[in-house]
């Protein structure tokens, strides 16, 4: 069934596509111009922002039981592989788990979620900020309304630092609600860290974000569009934080994400392929390659007879 799916995905996708031919095209005529360096460093990159979620997964799974690197580095591959068909990649959790102990998967899926969350955080309160200089540079709008907006981000800000250092206090708050009963023995894994290790968490997601912003404003660069110092950082912050918050399923990203990259890059370029080639190549390099290797794992580890599974 993944085989089916991921084929599927791939032809409708790369090969049935005629808007990926133009970008292919491009960018051959494009390395021939700029050299392939630029390409062998987000090459590069991608395997270095991996590293780092598998990293952060890693350490993040060390409180429930030892997991090797390697071993975290093919659980997360694994994920991207299963979470290509689900909306926002939910799927990525089941893949993962697959890598831990039966008794404590469901355990695992909740610490995952710290990880997520720290990712997720790092995107929003970058995108808030750069949302903020967006709006006072690019828009034109009232003294106020700007005002307002400035106050309400700058809230937004806080109550999610505090939020994610406060995960455990958030649960048990929700464990006194009935509903929620039955998850509170997963939960109580909150319990197991402490805040030097959310800090610890957050910066390796940070570092991962700084590492897929060099990547898009590589490929922006490979397509004609030079965004230098802040205009760089404002630009892919505003549509990494567009791109967030609209659900979407990793197969269909590629249209969402390509029609967002061009109205926030309206603003910066007239040069309306690029957003589109840009994000196409990052569809490509950050999902597909490592949902295809991600396969290869699956095919390779028999989850329902390895010991380490049991």
């Amino acid at each position: 069934m993944i085989l089916i799916l991921l084929a599927f995905a791939l032809y409708k996708q790369l090969f049935a596509n005629n808007q990926l031919k133009d970008v292919g095209e491009k960018l051959k005529i494009q390395i021939q111009q700029e050299g392939i360096f630029l390409i062998i460093i987000s090459f590069l990159l991608m395997f270095f922002n991996w590293g780092l979620e598998a990293l952060k997964w890693k350490l993040l799974m060390d409180k429930l039981t030892p997991v090797q690197f390697t071993r975290a580095f093919k659980a997360v591959w694994t994920g991207v592989t299963l979470g290509l068909f689900t909306p926002n990649r939910i799927g990525e959790y089941g893949g993962r788990i697959l890598y831990l102990p039966k008794k404590i998967r469901i355990k695992g899926i909740v610490a995952s979620l710290i990880g997520s969350y720290a990712q997720i955080l790092v995107t929003l309160l970058a995108g808030i900020i750069a949302l903020v200089f967006f709006i006072d540079q690019k828009q034109d709008i009232e003294k106020y309304t700007y005002i307002i907006i400035a106050v309400l981000s700058a809230i937004s800000f806080i109550i999610l630092i505090i939020t994610y250092y406060n995960l455990d206090l958030l649960v048990q708050l929700l464990n006194k609600v009935k509903l929620f009963n039955r998850i509170k023995p997963y939960t109580e894994v909150l319990k197991y860290y402490h805040n030097s290790e959310y800090t610890v968490y957050l910066l390796l997601s940070l570092l991962r974000y700084i590492v897929y912003t060099a990547q898009y404003l590589i490929f922006l660069r490979l397509f004609g569009v030079s965004l230098h110092g802040a205009d760089g950082i404002i630009a892919v912050g505003v549509i990494f934080l567009v791109q967030t918050i609209i659900p979407t399923f990793a197969v269909a990203e590629l249209f969402t994400r390509g029609s967002i990259a061009v109205i926030i890059l309206k603003n910066f370029t007239s040069n309306d392929f690029a957003p589109i080639a840009a994000s196409t190549c990052m569809w490509i390099l950050n999902l597909i390659i490592p949902a295809v290797l991600g396969y290869i794992f699956i095919i390779r580890f028999n989850f329902f007879k390895n010991k380490n599974t049991k």
